[in-house]
């Protein structure tokens, strides 16, 4: 919906990311949370962890994977 008023700033930082340019820290931060799985949890396994990571890394490292999975079988034998 916002991609109009965020979309270069995105696509840039994303950029700066795939070019190894230096970052603010914060890129690379994740959040763990823990979803109860259950109402009223008393044990550590009623519990789901999820990592929240920050979108600018998720998209970076999605562009870098898919840039990697092309040249992989070349590096990588059987």
């Amino acid at each position: 919906h916002h991609w109009e008023i965020y979309g270069e700033d995105v696509t840039k930082a994303v950029l700066d990311i795939v070019e190894g340019k230096e970052l603010s820290r914060s890129i690379n931060e994740t959040v763990l949370v823990l979803i109860p799985k259950v109402k009223n949890p008393t044990l550590l396994s009623q519990f789901r962890p999820i990592s929240l990571c920050n979108v600018l890394y998720k998209i970076a490292s999605k562009v870098i994977s898919n840039r990697l999975k092309i040249i992989l079988p070349e590096i990588i034998s059987e």
